[in-house]
């Protein structure tokens, strides 16, 4: 077949305009089924592949979803092991449905002046966002539109989400403390401005009360560095649990520094198996947050907002527990 196969080529055979046809190869809505799959039948044996740009004119789409994380003036958000872990999982929806993920801070919109004209001018399809506090008046107008996202890790009335509850997981850690003998623990919140700090506290709370174990809560905000803050007002129990990894590990700093030895002289719990949790010293036992198929299944909850006109839904992931070397008996008993 000759080289300088065009649109043109396609219309002719299929008999429909070369609109019709750059919108057929581009999955277009307006288009039926039956017609798509004739031009893509006619397209594949004439050897025509129409370009990106094309594709992206004719469906008045970008095929690209905004990853809208936070800002912060001293640290990169992508230093954080939980932003990389979320995007590897954006990134595996966005492959299987040929879309592009692109990042997008969440105070830094460059020349548009809301998420809303993110979305309405076709710089993005729709947008993924990756964490927010429960004030965030910005997602108003894109629920009143009805236009196309997903939270992660928060949920609200009328938006779509994706959250993985934290009961299960924390419900096995405090099996595991208690199987282990403790009972007086220490807890160092996340950041309670976010639901997911103020969920898992919530579930603190609850299990040491089912369990009657002697507690003390120090607030922290997610960070290494509010973990190793915290050493100091949690006095000596046997076990502390975290509302992060990162504060685990900031903790366990400030007991190396103070000569107290982890697991020998206390136990620690983190929050959320990120990667380095298994290579720490000692590894960390730590409530599993699946955060990476949380990513995967935002990003395909999108793609069906914005190809299928989906409703927002919420939808749920469940957390575990995972057993390492940062937890031992009471006492330092095998």
């Amino acid at each position: 077949m000759s080289k300088n196969v065009g649109r043109q080529d396609v219309a002719r055979l299929a008999g429909v305009s070369e609109s019709t046809v750059s919108r057929a190869l581009a999955n277009s809505p307006l288009i039926s089924e039956e017609i798509k799959q004739k031009i893509r039948g006619i397209a594949e044996e004439l050897g025509y592949f129409p370009s990106r740009t094309a594709t992206l004119f004719a469906s008045n789409r970008s095929f690209s979803i905004g990853f809208v994380v936070p800002y912060y003036p001293t640290i990169m958000p992508f230093t954080r092991s939980y932003f990389p872990s979320l995007l590897d999982g954006l990134l595996l929806g966005g492959l299987a449905r040929e879309y592009t993920i692109s990042i997008v801070f969440e105070n830094n919109l460059g020349r548009y002046r809301s998420y809303y004209e993110l979305i309405t001018s076709h710089s993005y399809d729709g947008l993924v966002f990756a964490i927010t506090k429960e004030d965030f008046p910005e997602l108003e107008p894109l629920i009143d539109k009805r236009l196309p996202f997903v939270l992660v890790n928060n949920y609200r009335d009328g938006a779509a989400s994706i959250y993985a509850r934290p009961e299960k997981g924390m419900a096995k850690a405090f099996e595991h403390a208690a199987r282990l003998g403790h009972h007086r623990i220490g807890y160092i919140t996340g950041d309670l401005r976010f639901k997911n700090g103020l969920d898992r506290l919530a579930a603190f709370e609850t299990l040491a009360a089912q369990y009657r174990m002697s507690t003390t809560i120090v607030e922290g905000d997610f960070s290494r560095t509010s973990g190793f803050a915290a050493y100091q007002g949690l006095g000596t129990p046997s076990l502390v649990m975290t509302g992060s990894d990162r504060q685990a590990f900031g903790f366990m700093q400030a007991c190396s520094e103070r000569g107290r030895r982890v697991p020998h002289d206390v136990s620690v719990i983190g929050y959320d198996n990120f990667q380095p949790a298994q290579t720490s010293a000692p590894p960390l036992t730590t409530v599993d947050h699946p955060i990476t198929a949380m990513g995967k299944e935002a990003t395909l909850m999108v793609i069906d907002m914005i190809e299928q006109k989906k409703p927002a839904l919420q939808r749920w992931a469940e957390t575990d527990f995972v057993v390492r070397k940062s937890t031992v008996p009471l006492m330092g008993e095998a």
